[in-house]
């Protein structure tokens, strides 16, 4: 976890008092100094058909006596 990011958490649990939340933090956070966030975050074209529902219909399953369902 970056420096920045700890300390803001830090101070998130110093405004609401969990004191016991900061202990288990410094216990079981560590600080990366050499980690640099992105710069520029690369955005995905969303897609019409991709994901949608009408793709899920394709598939076929089976349908187990339990009522549990898996792929063919």
């Amino acid at each position: 976890m970056d420096n920045q990011t700890f300390k803001e958490i830090e101070n998130i649990l110093q405004i609401n008092k969990r004191y016991d939340l900061i202990q288990e933090l410094y216990e079981h956070i560590k600080i990366d100094d050499d980690y640099k966030p992105p710069k520029k975050i690369k955005k995905e074209e969303l897609s019409e058909t991709e994901g949608s529902a009408e793709e899920e219909e394709k598939y076929e399953v089976n349908i187990d006596d339990d009522g549990f369902q898996s792929l063919k």
